[in-house]
């Protein structure tokens, strides 16, 4: 996601996750477990289909232009307003100036969250794939090997 681009291997994971789940064979008293796994993977399934959705998704350049010209004009008017030289004029326009490119820069920062200070880590997400490994191959009678 950092670089924009939706891992093959989480999908297929995904996949593999799915498929586990539905073959699995239980007793028709562990129906209502299943069911409320497969609920748990639709829900996660849908997450993650909102995170690639926004990961591609930012403010288009036509807006960042707004933006920028905006400010600019609102950066001009002060220095124009602030024409006769005293200090406290050239600080509130150094405030000014400061707050916008803060909030540009906060607006950019939001634009793609996986890719920008404010990204997720990913010890997290490894953390639960252990702990669903771990799930699975507990539930698997013959002790084979969790699929990756």
């Amino acid at each position: 996601m950092q670089r924009r681009n939706e891992s093959r291997v989480a999908s297929a994971g995904f996949q593999s996750l799915w498929q586990t789940v539905e073959t699995v064979n239980t007793d028709p008293a562990d129906n209502q477990i299943r069911g409320q796994l497969l609920s748990l993977l639709a829900a996660a399934h849908q997450s993650r289909e909102t995170r690639l959705f926004q990961m591609t998704q930012g403010v288009p350049g036509l807006i960042w232009s707004l933006l920028i010209i905006f400010a600019s004009a609102l950066i001009g008017c002060m220095l124009v307003f602030a024409a006769e030289a005293s200090l406290s004029k050239a600080v509130l326009v150094g405030v000014f100036t400061s707050s916008l490119t803060l909030a540009l820069l906060t607006v950019r920062m939001l634009d793609f969250p996986f890719e920008s200070a404010l990204q997720l880590s990913s010890s997290d997400f490894n953390e639960t794939l252990q702990k669903v490994d771990r799930l699975i191959a507990a539930a698997q009678p013959d002790g084979s090997k969790p699929l990756e």
